[in-house]
Order: structure tokens, then sequence, then C-alpha cells
């Protein structure tokens, strides 16, 4: 049995990556294409990042593991809440592989947090507050704050502070990479994983300059910033070739993505259009809070510009000692002009309902949601048919194009035990350059369906994740046909001579390995049930979930 080698570069697409490494700009992925393996990484519906993760480390399709968004909505509510580690159905690759006597290391991967006791150590990635414990075990977070470890940036994208921005994500991204060799030298491991998570992040916001054909792109923009994107892959392309070095050459090396990349042009507000076609119906009643909100909103004294101030300031513990001691008390302060989501819906006349990524549209059904009035059966079969032909005819009124290429219905995409959970149907709209977006569920102006985003993104996410592969037990395969992200669980599991847990929906990659290999050693196959953790998270309160909460909305996932 030979190590592994996981490195994630969070939302890598693969024309980008092929691109650039067959042009040398990626010199040391370019040494991993030529003497291995190459493709593309199909992710998950809807693409988005907890949804593809949660697959990659349970090898399930998201009906399965239950993850459809950063947020799910509780039981018996209409309050959204952010998903932990704990509540993702199914093992984790780690804690398989630790089952079975394989020592590992993990580092930075999302959707990670609370951390889970493994056989070996594991350092929590996205969805982790600041200032808590972020390891397993757990005096190595004290250890690695001593040395300047840092699970999250100190800075949010702001146009006013972008050069601020990019400083702190290389910073970051140093972070990780000199964290990742310390480890990797001083821990024995067989399976070691560390995730550079920024490559996602920088396109979202600097697509357009790197982007040439894009009508937004500036000739006159900084060179910094035309060369933002290519600047960070060539950094975490460094990084990739000192791990690698580490590792030696008697190690099995996957370098993948969680999904791709590409332009973002709009925001889509469905619940808007769901208003016009009388699905959906707004409280009529002002809140008693309203008038309040409306003073405090005029004087500027919202959430949004508190926390703008004291991020300006440098003052970010600040911010989040605040939060903790507010707790649920901070929403006595407005987040901006829109509504929020669960409030402003009056749940006895709404039919359909729309929150979250890329067009997910949720009925209001009986005997699911709380004030569900759809009837199940015939009347919400004809209430999606409906939907669906409706959208197709939804087109934006600035070039008069249809906006929806396909709306997909729940069983076209989702199996298993947490089917009913998923959305009714998911749109995508005009390849995923348009789209909804969590937090904004209405728009400012009522019945406005489309405008710019909110967030300043000029980019978002694509299907089309990157997959290489070399080794001593990977053969040369510069055309992979596509994978999907499932697939990498078993097959890791595999590389390392572990068994596959009949469950998961996931097949090993044959075409990477080398025939010798599959020939010496046969499948192994195990029985057991989904499952959860066991462990649950012991400094997870309300107060961090209003963190996280923050956290997301200010990179651009949660509004």
């Amino acid at each position: 049995m030979k190590k592994t080698l996981v490195i994630g570069m969070d939302g890598a697409p693969y024309p980008l990556i092929k691109k650039w490494a067959a042009a040398g700009d990626l010199p040391n992925l370019a040494r991993l294409i030529e003497r291995g393996s190459f493709g593309v990484l199909r992710s998950t519906m809807p693409v988005h990042s907890p949804t593809a993760w949660a697959s990659f480390l349970t090898g399930l399709n998201p009906g399965q593991h239950g993850v459809f968004d950063f947020v799910r909505r509780e039981q018996d509510s209409y309050e959204l809440k952010v998903v932990r580690a704990d509540q993702i159905a199914g093992a984790s690759l780690w804690r398989l592989l630790s089952e079975h006597g394989r020592r590992v290391g993990v580092i930075n991967v999302p959707m990670t947090y609370p951390p889970e006791a493994v056989n070996g150590f594991l350092l929590s990635g996205l969805g982790t507050p600041d200032f808590v414990n972020y390891s397993f075990p757990a005096e190595l977070s004290d250890e690695l704050n001593e040395q300047g470890y840092r699970v999250n940036k100190k800075f949010f994208f702001r146009p006013d502070m972008q050069d601020e921005w990019l400083d702190d994500i290389h910073e970051i991204t140093d972070i990780r990479g000199k964290a990742a060799l310390r480890l990797m030298q001083e821990r024995p491991w067989d399976f070691f994983m560390v995730v550079f998570r920024n490559s996602d992040e920088i396109c979202h916001f600097y697509w357009h300059h790197m982007d040439e054909t894009d009508p937004r792109h500036d000739e006159n923009a900084p060179l910094r910033y035309r060369t933002a994107i290519m600047d960070l892959y060539q950094n975490i392309d460094s990084w990739i070739g000192k791990i690698v070095e580490r590792a030696g050459p008697d190690c099995n090396v996957i370098v993948m993505s969680d999904h791709g990349a590409g332009p973002l042009y709009k925001d889509v507000f469905l619940n808007e259009w769901l208003i016009e076609q009388g699905l959906l119906v707004l409280n009529e009643a002002p809140s008693a809070q309203s008038g309040w909100f409306s003073l405090v909103r005029r004087i500027g004294l919202t959430r949004e510009n508190i926390s703008n101030v004291l991020t300006r300031l440098d003052l970010h513990r600040l911010e989040v000692l605040i939060k903790r001691v507010l707790g649920d008390r901070i929403y006595v302060l407005p987040r901006d002009e829109r509504p929020e989501f669960l409030q402003a819906i009056d749940w006895t006349k709404t039919k359909a309902y729309s929150f979250g990524y890329y067009g997910q549209i949720f009925i209001n059904l009986k005997g699911r949601e709380p004030k569900g009035i759809v009837e199940a059966g015939e009347e919400y079969e004809a209430l999606r048919k409906a939907i669906a032909e409706g959208l197709q005819e939804l087109r934006d009124p600035e070039d008069g194009q249809k906006v929806v290429d396909e709306v997909f219905f729940k069983e076209e995409l989702y199996s298993g035990e947490f089917f009913t959970d998923a959305p009714d149907l998911l749109t995508v709209m005009r390849g995923f350059t348009y789209m909804t977006r969590k937090g904004y569920e209405f728009a400012a102006r009522r019945g406005e369906l489309f405008r710019a985003p909110y967030t300043a993104e000029t980019g978002s996410h694509r299907l089309e994740g990157i997959l290489i592969a070399a080794g001593p037990d990977i053969k040369r395969q510069p055309d992979l046909a596509q994978c999907e992200l499932p697939d990498l669980a078993p097959s890791i599991l595999y590389l390392l001579n572990s068994p596959i847990p009949d469950y998961m929906d996931g097949r090993i990659i044959e075409a990477m390995l080398k025939p010798e290999l599959l020939k010496e050693r046969p499948l192994q196959y195990e029985e057991r049930p989904i499952s959860y953790r066991d462990d649950r998270p012991a400094d997870w309160d309300a107060e961090a979930e209003a963190e996280i909460t923050e956290r997301l909305k200010k990179l651009g996932y949660l509004g």
C-alpha cells in the first residue's frame, strides 16, 4: 500500500487549469498531468461548495447525505440554520480510513467543523467560527495558533479594500502551505489532505479582470487586478510542488476541485417571479419592528454598515465578541433595505417559495412544511409542472432573451433518505451565468427580477472541476473520461487498501489506475448503515451560529 496525498483547489475550473498548465504557467500541475491522468471532475447539483464537499467526503449523492446548501430548513419551521459537519449523513472518508487503521492528516477541508476524532489529526475549514478550537486533537489548535495559523481570512472582499484583500488571501495561502509541510514532516500519515480555498473566492471577484471577453473587462484596471487569478494560482502551484516533493516519489497524488468557475452576470429573484404568478404572498401587516427598522435604516444603522466599519478598523475580534454577547438580539438591527425571508412571507397563502443558490424552488407542501397548503399527489405534480413551464418563458427585459436553460424535478437528480428535503425544482439559468443567492430572496425594489449581484461578484460556479492523479499506482491518461465527485471517496479507499461501504453512490475510477493494481487487488466492500457522527460539538451555540451566518454572508454565500 502506498501513501495517498490529496490536494484540493477549491473551485479550480478545468478549462483554466488545462490552458495554463499547457502554457507552462502552472509547472507543478503540468508535471503531474504529464506523468498521470487528467480530466473533468463533474460536481453536484446545485453546483455549490457545501453540497459538493459533502459528496466528496462521503461518496454520496445529496439525497443520501442531506446537504443541499449552506443552510437547511428546520423541521416544523421555516427558519434556516447553518449546516454543520455533524449533521452530514454518512461517515467521512477520514473516519473510514481511521477505523481501518490508516493514519490521516486533514487540513482545511470545507464542511468539517466541528472537528471529529480521527486516527491522526484534523484542522477544520470553511464553516469554522473565529477564536474556537478547530482541531483534533484539541491541543493542536493552541500549538498552531502560536505559529500564526489561521482558519479564516482577516478581510472580506470590498471594492474599496481590494489590495488588503489580495494581500490577505496570499498570506493565508502561505499559512496553509507552511502548515501542510510542517505537519507532513512531524506527524505520521498514510492519507494526507490539504485544501486551498481562495482559488474559489478569487474567481468570484476577479473573473471579469481576467476574462478579456467579459463586457465588464477594463484594460485600464490595475495590472494586479487583471492578473489576480493567475497570480494566486501560481502561488498555489508553487506550494503544490513543495508538498508533492515532501510526500516523496512513492506516494499517489490527487489534485481535485469541488467544482469549476465561470462568469456571473446577474442575480435572479425567483421569489419576485413567484409573487407575480400569485404563488407567493407577502405579509401585508407591518411588523412591530417595521417603524424602528425604517428609522435606523434611514440613518444607516444597519448590521452591514456596523460590520463594515469594524472591518475597516481591523476590529474583527471585537465584532465577533459583540455578536456572541448579543446573540439573537443582534437582529434588533436591520440587515439592509431588503425584506427578511422568514418574516416577509405569508406562509398560509403561499404555494411555492425559493431560497438557496442557483435556482432552488420548494413547494409549500402539507405534511412537510409547518403551514403547507399544497396537497401531495395530483395538486403537487400539477403545480411543479406549471412552475417549470412558466419558468421556460421567463425573459430578461434587458435583451429580451430566455433566461432558463433547464428545470429539473428533484427525482431527476437525487435519491435517498433526504429526498423529501431536496428542492422540488432546480433551475439552471443561462449556463449558470444567472443565479439565485441565499439571503437575497427578494429585491430591494418590488417586482425587480434581475440585477447585477449585490455582492460585486463577477464569477460563479460551474460543474466542470478538475481531477489530476499521478503516482506509482496511477497510469498515464491525459484525457481521462469525465468522473463524478462522489467517485473520489471509494477510489481513495481503494488506493489505501481499505474496504468501501456498500452504500456509496460513487464508484472507483478504474480508468486512472494501473491494470496490474486492479488485477492484484480485488475490490473490498463492507456492509454498513449510513450513519451520523457519534460525537457532538462542544462549543456550537446560538452565538457561533450567528457568526458563521455573518461570515458566509460576507463571503457572498448568504445575504
